[in-house]
Formats: structure tokens, sequence, C-alpha cells
């Protein structure tokens, strides 16, 4: 990539990141008005919590997103085949990623329900085809993993698992549905 694609790349992700804080910005300046009026209620806290969420989610999904002003540019300013090697990269990155966090998730869950090596040999496999994530970049992605896990067949774990440690494993299952109904909430929950 020449240093004048760079830089204009550059130009556009600081050019997202100061937009970012100057909402931020509007946004303490709104509470502090509220404040310096007195206005402190729970109608007022419930206004400013409509003003601080946008900004959570916009932070949780990542300012470089789809329409970001980076996104833009980098489009724009890279050829063809710059496109596809970058394309290439994000894919393999994604891909480590998501291999990392299997693993994470079951040398974790191993810490509370012990298994064999067979059994997390065999759990791993399972993640690897059965459990799709779209977005392995979030920063959740544990917690989409155990959400995933939660809605598989109930056969697909019954063959690896005996039946103590199904029980640990499926008394995290509600857990799940209701950190689901949170990143729902939050704006986070894009599977």
């Amino acid at each position: 990539m020449e240093e004048s694609q760079k830089k204009n790349i550059r130009f556009a992700g600081k050019g997202d990141i100061s937009r970012f804080f100057m909402d931020v910005d509007e946004a303490i300046e709104k509470f502090k008005q509220k404040e310096a009026q007195g206005e402190i209620g729970q109608d007022q806290i419930n206004e400013l919590y409509q003003l601080a969420m946008p900004l959570q989610q916009r932070l949780n999904k990542g300012l470089f997103g789809a329409d970001s002003l980076l996104k833009k540019v980098a489009r724009a300013t890279v050829n063809d085949q710059q496109a596809a090697e970058l394309k290439k990269r994000q894919r393999n990155q994604e891909k480590r990623k998501l291999e990392l966090a299997y693993a994470a998730y079951v040398g974790n869950l191993n810490r509370h329900v012990p298994m064999t090596t067979k059994q997390r040999d065999a759990f791993l496999g399972l993640l690897r085809n059965d459990v799709k994530i779209s977005n392995p970049s979030g920063q959740y992605l544990t917690y989409v993993i155990m959400i995933k896990l939660s809605e598989l067949p109930a056969e697909k774990i019954e063959a690896i698992f005996d039946d103590a440690q199904l029980n640990a494993i499926r008394s995290m299952f509600p857990q799940a549905k209701m950190i689901k109904a949170s990143l729902k909430q939050m704006g986070a929950w894009d599977e």
C-alpha cells in the first residue's frame, strides 16, 4: 500500500474517532445542562440513559463499521488487488480469532466441568462445526459462543458428555438466554 493511501485511510479513521468524541461531548454537555438546572429526577435519568445508549452501541459495534468514513475512504482508495488481499487477511484473522475463542471457551469450561481429552477434542469439534458466528470480531464473543451452544440440538451435546457434565452445562443455558436479551437491548447482538 502506498504512503498516500495509508495517509488518507488514517485521516478518515481519525475523522470517525473525532465524530464519536464530538457526539460524546454533546451528550455530556446536555447532561451538565440538566444537572445545572437541578433537573435530575427519574425521568431525566431515563432521558440521559437514552443519550448514552446509542453511544454505547456504536462503541460496542466498533467505530469503523460499513458506514464509517474509514471504510468509505478505504474502498475508494485501494485498488482491486489490494482490496482482495485485505479481504483475505481479514478472513484469516477472523478464523484465527474464532479458533482461539473456541479453544479458550473449551479451556474455561473444562475448569468448571472437567473433561477427558477425548471430550475436549469432540467439544472443540462441535464448536468449530456447529456454532456459526457471523461477527468473530465482536467484544462479546465468549457470550455469543455460550448462547449459540445453548441453542444447539440437545443430542449434539449429549453425544459428548455424561449426565453430571450435561447437568452442569445445561445449568448455564438460562444465563445464556438472559445475556442474549441484554446484548440485543444494547445493540451488540448481530448474529
